[in-house]
């Protein structure tokens, strides 16, 4: 099988969108829609063809050294592959035998958790490729509200207790103006070089774009009139993503987002949801989605770098520089 590379220009929204929708892998992300807000271009690989596709690969893309280059957008915690019919190896091994074809810099292309299985076993023949197992979190809401909340940690429990003693009136908006006042004054300072306007602005046309079409909720955490901590969750099918939060002091202290996931699960207890906290890369973070009794839940970032000289070294050394701790992160 040979997969097709096509542009943007090339497909169909309607014939993409429920492509997505039915596909075994289906995300939000994948969404013709939504990679239009978060990316500045993007391609795809198909099979068999653009007019009948069975199997496709979505690819952000960006001009860089004159080249087309492939990148992970911000507010896209993964794409990767997407099937109506159980992937096979073969699928798997012919899109990244294109992928690695058509580009020669692949800043970070982040699969899926369904494609984890049949990318680990493959991963040695791609040698060209640099593998990263990362991990997110997962928690499946089908069972009772007292299931749910007996898989909390001892230490979340304790948390969740002191938050109900503070009586905090948990409301769901459509202003997400709050919530992203909350993170400028709290947590965009402690960010390495700072937030680019750029993402505030995406993470509003994100939320304009997927409320009008109830795919988003806004829920924040209010004491004596005053917002302490918000969440935005975004919902497709039967995924639920913690896409964005924050919270001032008083927030943090009286765990007011605990309050607001806890109330989150409560409601939507029994439903056949996976709730996916998009965990970053740090501990601490990581621990804390971990305490609600979710499971770890891995999957592929790839890179490659097959830059000519001097280009392939000169971004090499960008690469470990911005890595760095206390520089700015790529």
């Amino acid at each position: 099988m040979t997969p097709v590379l096509i542009n943007r220009s090339q497909i169909s929204n309607q014939r993409w969108d429920t492509h997505i929708r039915r596909s075994q892998q289906s995300v939000i992300y994948a969404y013709s829609f939504y990679l239009d807000i978060v990316c500045e271009d993007w391609k795809a690989i198909v099979w068999p063809s653009v007019q009948n596709f069975v199997v496709v690969m979505p690819l952000p893309v960006k001009k860089r050294f004159g080249k087309t280059v492939v990148y992970q957008p911000l507010f896209c915690q993964f794409l990767g592959l997407f099937s109506i019919d159980v992937l096979t190896s073969d699928q798997v091994e012919a899109f990244m035998r294109s992928l690695w074809g058509h580009f020669s810099y692949i800043s970070c292309y982040q699969f899926n958790p369904e494609n984890f299985g049949l990318l680990e076993k493959l991963r040695s023949d791609f040698t060209e490729f640099e593998f990263v197992q990362k991990r997110t979190y997962w928690l499946r809401l089908g069972k009772g509200y007292d299931d749910i909340v007996n898989k909390y940690s001892k230490d979340r429990k304790k948390n969740l207790d002191r938050s109900r003693r503070l009586s905090w009136v948990i409301q769901e908006r459509l202003d997400i103006g709050p919530l992203i006042r909350l993170f400028e004054v709290n947590h965009a300072g402690k960010i390495p070089g700072g937030v680019n306007a750029n993402a505030y602005r995406t993470l509003q046309d994100i939320f304009s774009c997927l409320s009008r079409r109830g795919n988003a909720e806004l829920w924040y955490a209010c004491h004596h009139g005053r917002v302490h901590a918000g969440v935005l969750l975004v919902k497709s099918g039967e995924k639920v993503i913690y896409i964005f939060n924050s919270a001032d002091d008083e927030g943090r202290s009286g765990n007011a987002r605990t309050a607001v996931l806890d109330h989150y699960f409560r409601l939507h207890a029994e439903k056949s949801l996976i709730f996916d906290f998009e965990s970053p890369d740090i501990e601490p973070i990581a621990a804390f989605y971990g305490s609600f009794g979710s499971e770890k839940t891995d999957y592929f970032s790839i890179r490659k770098n097959g830059l000519p000289f001097p280009l392939k070294q000169i971004q090499e050394m960008k690469r470990a520089f911005f890595l760095k701790p206390g520089n700015i992160l790529s």
